[in-house]
């Protein structure tokens, strides 16, 4: 015996639910709403590394101009607050993305909801909490990565003023 629970989704006498009651059209939706959200996640976790990794060549370019023009004191607190100015704006970033995909994942989980219980089952071998420990920590170690390389810019930085204030 069948009930239904609502237009687009019933519930068989096993408590599963089935996309029997999705027209083919709807199953069409849901099927290009998932690859378009899946593509998008991608995308948000891909721009995110590439924002670190170029954080990190700015912050050497930053170092080479600044070795290359024999800094003195007052052009390493420019660059430097260049760095702070940088760091601050790419961790905004980052979790701008964060908030980005987790909205991608809401509609994948709504999604999720409306289809087969064999597309859910295999979904659910890894679980909501452990891929949330997941995304949060890589984005701590994100953000770790860009503060740590701003210190190293840094410290850098006073060598490369101690250097030029040596040679002259």
């Amino acid at each position: 015996m069948k009930d239904i629970k609502s237009a687009s989704q019933q519930i068989d006498e096993d408590g599963a639910t089935t996309t029997e009651s999705l027209s083919e059209a709807e199953l069409q939706d849901a099927r290009l709403l998932y690859s378009e959200s899946a593509t998008t996640l991608r995308f948000v976790k891909n721009h995110q590394w590439k924002t670190v990794g170029a954080t990190l060549l700015t912050y050497f370019g930053i170092l080479v101009l600044s070795s290359m023009t024999d800094a003195d004191q007052g052009l390493a607190a420019k660059m430097m607050g260049i760095i702070i100015l940088l760091a601050c704006s790419v961790i905004f970033t980052l979790i701008i993305y964060q908030f980005w995909a987790y909205n991608e994942m809401k509609k994948i989980e709504l999604i999720d909801s409306r289809m087969s219980a064999l597309f859910r089952d295999v979904r659910a071998l890894k679980s909501k909490k452990e891929g949330n420990w997941h995304r949060y920590l890589l984005l701590g170690f994100m953000i770790a990565v860009v503060i740590l390389g701003g210190l190293v810019a840094h410290h850098f930085l006073d060598q490369i003023v101690l250097n030029s204030q040596a040679l002259v």
